[in-house]
């Protein structure tokens, strides 16, 4: 089941270390994207969950902690999109050092795989908005 995750995983882990071979940070510099892409592909799934089904469903989670509404806007964003996957994605892949082991055991991509994650990612967002706002739009 999560054979194409840890395919895309080790592809980005592989593409990534390549790039910043001498910094130490490279984990983070995969996990942070790995998981807005998945934060975006859940804003489009919700997105078009609100479309098409249920108008008043939420985008994101609510929060009201500060007076300003952009504040509360941005943390309700990176609550709802951006934490559970780091969360989930941490867990995943690099907990007691499970990166390792998937290194061995899934073929790197030279990096293909991931910028193909990447960009199906943005299209399943982007293309269906532009055909709504080119194809569909109110005169």
């Amino acid at each position: 089941m999560f054979e194409l995750y840890y395919k895309i995983w080790v592809d980005a882990i592989t593409a990534t270390r390549a790039k910043k071979a001498e910094a130490s940070g490279w984990k983070l510099y995969t996990l942070a994207p790995m998981s807005l892409l998945a934060g975006l592909n859940l804003f489009t799934f919700f997105l078009w969950m609100k479309t098409l089904v249920n108008h008043r469903l939420p985008l994101f989670l609510p929060v009201n902690i500060f007076d300003y509404r952009l504040i509360n806007d941005f943390i309700s964003i990176v609550v709802t999109l951006f934490v559970p996957f780091v969360i989930l994605n941490y867990l995943l892949i690099f907990s007691n050092e499970r990166y390792k082991r998937l290194l061995q055991q899934y073929p790197a991509y030279d990096g293909k795989l991931y910028k193909k994650y990447a960009l199906i990612s943005l299209a399943l967002l982007v293309i269906p908005v532009v055909l709504v706002k080119f194809y569909f739009h109110e005169v």
